[in-house]
């Protein structure tokens, strides 16, 4: 066993440590990492194991697969790069999405209210129509009875100030 070896396994186990964690938590990134962590450390592990088997001439060949395994893993994660983009922009839109249908069912609820409001006042308006031809029926037919009314609500208001 060599440092290669060493190292190499060490980087598998801390990678599957990062990847349950990743997916304890459901972080795609620490997840997606601890399989890039997994994968380089294998290919440290090989590259030890190689060194070992083929003695120093081969490690240079090794090292260029150490380096084919690291650009491969940066491909993967150029793509997971722009399955996040993608995502990202996905979200977006469904946020506005749901923000302009928000805005809409207020606006038709604001629209509703007003209209009630309306007519809650034309409702109003015609009771006291019918409350004031009422009274003014009453003071035609009684006339004598309305003026010792008013009398009388004048003298309370006058005993009151």
């Amino acid at each position: 066993m060599n440092k290669d070896n060493l190292e190499g396994m060490g980087r598998k186990t801390m990678g599957q440590v990062e990847e349950f964690a990743g997916r304890s938590f459901k972080d795609k990134q620490t997840t997606a990492q601890g399989a890039y962590d997994q994968v380089a450390g294998s290919a440290q592990d090989a590259l030890g194991h190689a060194k070992d088997a083929l003695g120093n001439s081969a490690a240079s060949v090794a090292k260029a697969a150490k380096g084919a395994v690291d650009e491969m893993s940066n491909v993967d994660f150029s793509a997971l790069r722009d399955d996040l983009t993608k995502l990202t922009q996905s979200v977006s839109q469904l946020v506005q999405n749901q923000a302009a249908s928000t805005k809409s069912q207020v606006m038709d609820m604001v629209g509703t209210a007003g209209q009630n409001i309306s007519e809650s006042a034309a409702v109003a308006q015609d009771k006291m129509a019918s409350i004031e031809s009422d009274l003014e029926s009453r003071i035609q037919k009684n006339p004598w009875g309305a003026i010792a009314i008013a009398v009388g609500i004048g003298l309370l208001v006058g005993k009151m100030s």
